[in-house]
């Protein structure tokens, strides 16, 4: 059963503009551990890949708080990639409570399936959240 949907298109000069206003201020501020671990590690396309994973944190805030309520905490929202490139969320801190919680509720197991993509100018993320009953 679908729980939540959320996309958002970002526009990848926004990104550019607040890195070269505040950099690791902003950095440290709305990206987790493991995204700024790969952060320090990039030499190419900083702005595309920082632009990627904050279009997937609004994409995975507009799925699972279609009310815009409090819970998700951006930096707990980390897109990371599996050994085959594939995108996945993880969770930590009090976000990853706010989903056991939400969890508990629904009395079944929350999947997120994110889908990310990118052109010149622009990015895009697309999440789905859907529940799988306890086993």
């Amino acid at each position: 059963m679908i729980i939540g949907i959320g996309t958002d298109i970002l526009y990848i000069k926004r990104i550019s503009k607040i890195l070269n206003k505040h950099d690791k201020k902003f950095i440290k501020r709305i990206y987790g551990s493991n995204e700024i671990s790969v952060i320090e590690n990039k030499k190419n396309n900083l702005d595309h890949y920082l632009s990627k994973r904050f279009a997937a944190k609004e994409a995975t805030w507009k799925a699972f708080n279609p009310k815009r309520g409090n819970g998700l905490i951006f930096r707990e929202i980390e897109t990371l990639n599996d050994k085959n490139g594939k995108p996945y969320l993880f969770f930590s801190g009090k976000t990853y409570s706010c989903i056991k919680e939400r969890e508990k509720v629904l009395g079944g197991t929350l999947k997120f399936d994110v889908s990310l993509s990118d052109e010149q100018q622009y990015v895009i993320a697309f999440v789905v959240i859907s529940l799988a009953p306890f086993v």
